[in-house]
């Protein structure tokens, strides 16, 4: 992979291709691959680091705690927990002008093989902000200043969904139509400029049933008939306070 000065390169591309499509080992270097899907009552992040065979080499002894020549399921886990949260802690997340953490939901490391002496892997995590109100148009920033170490390329796409509109997307001084971007080398307009997108979750964007954005899709949820019936008959009986209290005055200056 060549190294020197970050390229961004704005892709033409549209289609609605996953972006785990394009993700693949390195041989000398690291990828990174950044996808945000927008939904009705939060985003998606899907964030991965992509350990190329030589680099991969030679990080695997140090995930082998006991030093058995073996990387257990516990020790990759480890691994890739103590890489989240150097991620989660290098990601400025803007969300309609609120900051809000970025709590990893999965954390998923993918060794390929088990054995010590072997290359390539791969760390995915996945996170679920919450908007503050399900639906409507919604600003999304994001700043990535996590240095990933031998960094090789970075790929950043946005994708829609059902009822979901992507309004426009921004990487740095690139912008347009495309959804999709590349560079190489490390910071780069990730780290500076972040990415921002805006996007219109319409009435047909499904909202999740999990709970997990409660807020949001309380916002959006009808009044119950009693409450309504209650504010309805709480207005009418200071409806006819006021009016008493204004008859009454009336009568005492006549």
């Amino acid at each position: 992979m060549r190294r020197g000065p970050c390229l961004l390169v704005l892709a033409i591309t549209l289609s609605g291709t996953a972006a785990g499509a394009h993700v693949a080992p390195s041989v000398d270097d690291n990828n990174r691959y950044l996808k945000l899907s927008p939904a009705a009552d939060r985003v998606r992040i899907a964030y991965t680091v992509f350990f190329g065979e030589v680099p991969g080499a030679q990080t695997r002894p140090s995930i082998d705690a006991n030093k058995d020549g073996q990387i257990s399921d516990d020790e990759a886990q480890a691994f890739g927990v103590k890489l989240s949260s150097e991620v989660g802690a290098s990601l400025e997340l803007t969300l309609d002008g609120k900051t809000l953490p970025v709590t990893w939901s999965t954390v998923a490391t993918g060794m390929g093989s088990p054995q010590v002496a072997a290359g390539s892997f791969s760390v995915d995590l996945i996170a679920w902000p919450c908007l503050a109100t399900a639906r409507g148009k919604h600003t999304l920033l994001l700043k990535d200043r996590f240095r990933v170490p031998r960094p090789g390329e970075t790929e950043v796409k946005v994708e829609d969904g059902p009822g979901i509109t992507i309004g426009h997307t921004r990487v740095g001084s690139a912008s347009g139509a495309g959804h999709e971007y590349k560079f190489v080398g490390p910071g780069g307009p990730l780290m500076d400029d972040g990415i921002e997108v805006t996007f219109t979750a319409s009435e047909k964007a499904p909202l999740a049933t999990d709970g997990g954005c409660k807020a949001a899709a309380d916002s959006k949820r009808p009044l119950p008939k009693a409450v309504i019936i209650a504010i309805a008959v709480a207005l009418a009986a200071l409806l006819a306070y006021v009016t008493a209290r204004i008859q009454k005055k009336r009568a005492r200056a006549s």
